[in-house]
């Protein structure tokens, strides 16, 4: 198969449309939670800034599937914003169900170059994702928190993991569907993207805990003995794992498991 051509597009529009699951935030199975637990959730600094992440991507996707052209990936994009918008929801609903406090902030305004932006906000979800793998894990290896919670939110993070390759897929295409002499500069923006996304979170970390990267705070306030090399290892391991129930022939993301294969030699 051809990357770039029209069956890689309906190859990977299909495959995130069939696998959408319908369901709404009530449906879930939440557990009940003891008052302890309840009160070690809320005092993760993050839920204003989650809410309005999510709300945030749900805005841009939709604005950029407005502007799609090819009725195939306008309704895959579509889809994707509807998903985005639905997990603003789950969380609202899981704070409100726990009695959880929390501010609905504004979302931020939309970039006039919604592609760039969509690009941006792809790259940010392979980032998080990834580490977001690794930390669910760590979660069902401890005692932090019920089992049962943590199982309740498996459809979201399975999502992410349909979205990070819809997103992957949707660049590979992109990028090879272009003349020959633009692509090179369609691959420094994707570049880019990755680069940019990743300073700002660096720069989120530096804040403590009044940063705004949800996955590293959630990373940091959890007692995990792993070491640093163990959880990266972890995080690939889950990484290709998430992945692995799809169709092989769609392009995996490789340029953050790469960069952290190399970092952990690091370690």
């Amino acid at each position: 198969m051809q990357p770039g051509s029209e069956e890689h597009k309906e190859l990977f529009c299909r495959f995130f449309i069939d696998t959408h699951k319908p369901f709404e935030p009530k449906d879930l199975p939440w557990p009940e939670l003891s008052q302890e637990t309840i009160d070690k959730l809320a005092g993760f600094p993050i839920w204003d800034y989650a809410v309005q992440t999510e709300r945030s991507v749900y805005n841009k996707l939709m604005a950029y599937s407005e502007e799609e052209t090819d009725p195939l990936l306008k309704e895959a994009l579509a889809l994707q914003g509807y998903e985005e918008g639905r997990h603003a929801d789950i969380i609202k609903y899981f704070l409100n169900r726990y009695g959880i406090p929390f501010n609905e902030l504004e979302p931020n305004p939309l970039d006039e170059d919604l592609e760039g932006v969509f690009l941006s906000t792809g790259a940010g979800e392979c980032i998080d994702s990834f580490f977001a793998f690794g930390f669910i894990e760590v979660s069902k290896s401890t005692d932090d928190y019920p089992i049962e919670l943590i199982e309740a939110m498996e459809p979201v993070v399975q999502e992410e993991a349909r979205h990070i390759l819809f997103i992957q897929n949707w660049m590979n295409y992109q990028y090879n569907r272009r003349p020959l002499l633009l692509q090179p500069f369609f691959g420094l923006r994707i570049y880019w993207s990755f680069v940019d996304a990743g300073y700002r979170r660096l720069m989120d970390l530096k804040k403590e805990l009044d940063g705004t990267s949800f996955t590293m705070q959630a990373t940091e306030l959890e007692g995990s003995s792993l070491s640093p090399r163990s959880f990266v290892e972890l995080c690939l391991k889950e990484n290709k794992r998430r992945l692995n129930p799809y169709d092989r022939r769609l392009a995996r993301p490789k340029l953050i498991p790469r960069v952290m294969s190399l970092v952990q030699h690091f370690l």
